[in-house]
């Protein structure tokens, strides 16, 4: 397999554990609403608003990749 494939096939991969962890910090941001405590909603949205810009920031560089790769 050469190079641009490899890359590619990197950066589709990147991009799904990307929608992934980012669907998974909008459950987490939804779950505020069903947390009794406020320092358990704190902590559901601060956790939840780093897990969204981690995936978002995967899912964003990953198409970038690929567009770039063609």
């Amino acid at each position: 397999m050469d190079e641009v494939a490899e890359k590619k096939k990197g950066a589709q991969i990147n991009r799904v554990i990307g929608n992934f962890i980012l669907f998974f910090g909008v459950v987490i941001l939804v779950a505020i609403f069903f947390t009794e405590t406020f320092i358990g909603q704190m902590t559901n949205l601060v956790a939840g608003i780093i897990l969204c810009a981690i995936g978002g920031g995967m899912v964003l560089f990953a198409n970038r990749a690929l567009k770039n790769l063609g």
